[in-house]
């Protein structure tokens, strides 16, 4: 290796014969303005007292004729996130599902006051009456569940049900004010059923320490404690329940 090759500046300028072969633009069209900024931009910024780079010579290097990028572009960080509803939740879009706290901001399982009318939820009614007949075989419902034999598969069938729509009463409970509200079950919760009286109204009533009675026709009803029903329906429908006694209030 010759001696030369000691001595080569790594960040001289290179040769205009290297420029010209590069594909670098040498016409980048610039504004007057910009032309004298960036050359006094360029001085400010570097302190010769402190570097021995030399401003006009770094500014013709590695700026003059240039395409920079000063500043990262803008990212605009709700891009990636699309509103939902009125009350402009975020979700991302790599996520399929919202959570519970932003399910109860867009009010899903709210019912409007509009459709709060008991003549409304006749015909779910009518629908489930038809539902738990075909549950029980289109048999004698009231007789399956007096009968010792069939008694315990009745009841596994009962409290596997769903019962949106069946008309529910309660009987007995350890707050009085809860006593005597009946009405269809328009939703289910974990805790609690809402009922839609006949007075147009919805009346949240809890399950814990509540006895309710259920009527399955015209003519026959059982009662149902809710600290045995203190599940989801979703969940009740695929839950192995083992007998277990019951307390009275």
């Amino acid at each position: 290796m010759s001696s030369n090759a000691n001595t080569i500046d790594l960040y001289a300028q290179l040769p205009k014969n290297v420029k010209s072969k590069s594909g670098a633009p040498t016409d980048v069209p610039m504004d007057p303005a910009t032309g004298k900024f960036t050359p006094a931009f360029i001085e400010r910024v570097i302190d010769t007292e402190k570097s021995d780079v030399n401003a006009k010579v770094a500014y013709s290097d590695r700026v003059k004729g240039r395409m920079l990028l000063l500043t990262n572009p803008f990212k605009d960080k709700t891009s990636k996130l699309d509103k939902i509803g009125d009350a402009g939740i975020g979700k991302k879009s790599g996520r399929k599902k919202i959570t519970a706290k932003e399910k109860r901001q867009l009010k899903i399982y709210d019912i409007p006051e509009e459709a709060r009318r008991y003549e409304l939820f006749l015909p779910l009614h009518r629908l489930w009456t038809k539902y738990i007949s075909s549950l029980f075989g289109d048999r004698d419902i009231a007789s399956q569940l007096a009968d010792a034999k069939q008694q315990q598969q009745a009841l596994g069938r009962l409290i596997k049900a769903d019962l949106h729509g069946a008309k529910l009463s309660v009987e007995r409970s350890k707050c009085p004010n809860f006593v005597g509200i009946s009405g269809i079950v328009a939703q289910e919760t974990k805790n609690a059923f809402k009922l839609i009286t006949p007075d147009n109204r919805l009346v949240v009533v809890p399950k814990a320490r509540c006895v309710f009675a259920l009527e399955l026709s015209s003519d026959s009803q059982c009662l149902i404690y809710g600290d045995q029903f203190m599940y989801r329906a979703s969940e009740r429908a695929a839950k192995k329940f083992k007998p277990k006694p019951t307390v009275d209030l």
